[in-house]
């Protein structure tokens, strides 16, 4: 099961179940149109978009997340609904990627699909995140996230969106199983290896870039 968001031209963005026949479906991306994360500046492509956190316990963050801030970072935006049972199966998975790779320098931000403003949504948001133990930031999915990163084909969750160091996407699949895990450790140890490295008395400097990994 995966679960399909409805992203209406309004702030709120409702979420609603479906059953599909596929799971793990990818869509290329032309490669001259790979979304990227925001500048810092405001010069790119993409505009600065701040996306609301919810509490999540043990991580310290602010009230809001600028997407603009992950540029140069290894970055995975995990989009889910609470509700969504395929989305719970997932979530003890992404929290162990963050557990594996986090000191390697992956970022991993969850983005609930569901509504943060009405009490119950984000009850179920709140016990989601204590039912997967998550211990990364939590944000809130807003319209902005959806147009500039979300499949246009695929509107499904779970759904994945990893970015590299370069900022641009690297990565982006809907569902969940054995094969698109693989798949998503691959492409994040990928871009892993393209962060730059430190030796003691030596100064920065980039691992030579590996073959660019194909988008999903």
């Amino acid at each position: 099961m995966r679960n399909r968001i409805k992203t209406p031209f309004k702030a709120v963005l409702f979420s609603l179940c479906v059953v599909l026949t596929m799971v793990g479906a990818a869509h290329p991306i032309e490669q001259s149109k790979v979304p990227e994360l925001p500048l810092p500046d405001g010069s790119g492509d993409t505009p600065e978009i701040a996306v609301e956190l919810y509490p999540v316990p043990g991580v310290v963050s602010a009230d809001k997340l600028k997407l603009s801030s992950l540029r140069g970072k290894v970055v995975l935006l995990d989009m889910f609904l609470s509700t969504c049972p395929h989305c719970q199966d997932h979530a003890p998975h992404i929290v162990a990627l963050n557990n594996k790779y986090k000191q390697r320098g992956l970022v991993i931000v969850g983005m609930a699909t569901d509504d943060k403003h009405n009490s119950a949504s984000a009850k179920n948001v709140a016990k989601y995140i204590n039912k997967a133990k998550i211990n990364y930031p939590v944000g809130q999915v807003s319209y902005d996230v959806i147009a500039f990163f979300g499949d246009p084909k695929n509107s499904g969750v779970p759904q994945m969106v990893l970015f590299g160091p370069d900022g641009k996407m690297a990565f982006r699949e809907t569902g969940w199983d054995e094969a698109l895990s693989k798949r998503l450790t691959q492409s994040i140890e990928e871009q892993l290896d393209k962060l730059p490295t430190v030796k003691p008395g030596s100064k920065a400097s980039a691992k030579p870039a590996k073959e660019k990994a194909k988008l999903g």
